[in-house]
């Protein structure tokens, strides 16, 4: 039925009511006549001013579009919302700013469906509460507007951004600078809020301003500057030092290894294994070629040197009184420390372990200074000290060998590698507590091969011979 009947029956019906009844029912019934009227009046004018308008009031995210024609809208939306083809995605910490358009990232508006939503806001009987509150309470109509989606391509406008934003977080450390031990403090991690980013991006659409700051949330580091105080390694329990000398590519290679051991922190119960915390001598890390021992030959070896950063960490867990797992003598002596006390490396096949027996943490500080290498072991004060004593000494003395050669007379020496002693040596480990030994500790009995004297031995004949006459 059109509306112009709706009212003449409603007038003609409240006219039949109001007719009869005592003077002062007539009054009531005028009063509500008088209602009535102003109620049809009101819908009368609400329905033909709003007919083609969009009622005060409604909001398409932040744009205000009430009272405005219906027909205008089309236009209205594209300039003020949808000519913007692109955003602005502020970075975090000063990377600087990313603009994308809406159509690499998958998103476009539905303006039909939009257009439809704006035009329906506030209409009819489900519309009438949300009219009057904002007349009675202003509070706005809004509308929602619809956005067309390409999963596929905001996901992978995603994932390309979150590589952009990721930061992985980073733990607190030590940072042990001679005797001096600092906390260097963590750093949170950072990863981006994709759903959040979404949501941001969907809104964006439909809003005048189009520079977004990038969500993004922390992840916490594992461990903390207050979680490394806690520990107190800051004292040094013990020291010990070596003298380095050689060539400069060797104590290039001892500074390399020293590094990597320094800030070490070992909890009670871990094991340190120097092939896992030194890793192999690469050139990718800097190492050089020095000399290394091979049989009775000293020749050239990628990562020459190491061995003395083992054998002088070595000394330094025997006098922190940790436990020794794994260490193996070098086949020939060495001139930095005594006899019993080094502990050489090869990797894959021989290591230096030990394993943090105290009911504490404790840090390996390592530094070269000066032409000496120490170690230094950080944790709460010794009750006990510790002496390291060798025995059951055996000098074994060296073989002599002789190459043939044309080039002297007959019957002739000449020294061409002067020989060294080999050598068997007992070590111990004692601790005392108040100057009384309580234990005695079997290190192992080492062997350290000799080095035999070389001599050319001429024949005359005019030619070297290929076999050794025999002297050892």
């Amino acid at each position: 039925m059109p509306v112009k009947d709706k009212i003449r029956d409603l007038v003609v019906s409240s006219l039949s009511f109001f007719r009869g009844g005592s003077s002062a029912g007539r009054r009531w019934r005028y009063a509500l006549a008088a209602i009535a009227f102003l109620a049809v009046a009101l819908i009368t004018v609400d329905y033909a001013y709003y007919r083609n308008r969009v009622y005060h009031g409604v909001y398409l995210e932040q744009l205000n579009l009430g009272g405005r024609p219906l027909k205008d809208l089309p236009a209205l939306l594209e300039r003020e919302l949808w000519s913007q083809e692109e955003v602005s995605l502020e970075l975090p910490d000063s990377q600087g700013t990313l603009t994308a358009t809406y159509q690499e990232m998958g998103l476009a508006p539905d303006r039909e469906k939009t257009l439809e939503l704006v035009s329906r806001a506030g209409r009819g009987v489900k519309g009438l509460s949300a009219r009057l509150a904002f007349w009675f309470k202003n509070r706005p109509i809004k509308v929602t507007a619809p956005v067309l989606v390409d999963e596929e391509k905001l996901a992978e406008f995603n994932r390309r951004l979150a590589e952009m934003v990721y930061r992985s977080p980073e733990s607190a450390r030590f940072q042990v600078e001679g005797e001096e031990v600092k906390i260097i403090p963590e750093r949170e991690g950072r990863y981006l809020q994709a759903v959040k980013l979404r949501k941001l991006l969907i809104e964006s659409i439909h809003r005048p301003e189009r520079t977004l700051a990038v969500p993004t949330g922390k992840s916490a580091p594992p461990v903390t500057a207050e979680d490394l105080e806690r520990l107190e390694v800051d004292k040094v329990m013990i020291s010990f030092s070596t003298q380095v000398s050689g060539t400069s590519n060797r104590i290039n290679n001892i500074r390399i290894g020293a590094a990597a051991v320094n800030g070490c922190l070992l909890a009670p119960g871990e094991v340190f294994s120097f092939s896992q915390v030194v890793g192999p001598a690469t050139r990718e890390k800097g190492y050089l070629e020095a000399p290394i021992i091979v049989g009775e030959e000293l020749v050239p070896g990628l990562g020459g040197g190491l061995c003395q950063v083992s054998s002088t960490l070595y000394n330094a867990a025997l006098l922190a009184n940790l436990e020794i797992l794994e260490r193996w003598n070098h086949s020939q002596a060495v001139g930095y420390l005594p006899l019993g006390r080094d502990a050489t490396i090869a990797q894959g096949l021989l290591d230096f372990k030990f394993v943090n027996n105290r009911e504490h943490h404790i840090l390996i500080g390592a530094e070269l200074a000066q032409d000496r290498l120490t170690f230094r072991i950080f944790g709460p004060p010794m009750k006990e000290r510790v002496e390291i004593i060798s025995s059951g000494y055996q000098k074994v003395y060296p073989p002599v060998r002789y190459q043939k050669t044309s080039s002297l007379p007959k019957g002739e020496k000449k020294l061409l590698r002067a020989g060294k002693p080999g050598h068997y040596i007992s070590t111990w480990r004692v601790v005392y507590m108040d100057d009384k030994e309580v234990s005695r500790e079997f290190l192992g009995r080492d062997y350290y091969a000799p080095v035999a004297a070389l001599y050319l031995l001429g024949t005359g004949e005019g030619e070297e011979a290929a076999r050794d006459p025999g002297g050892g």
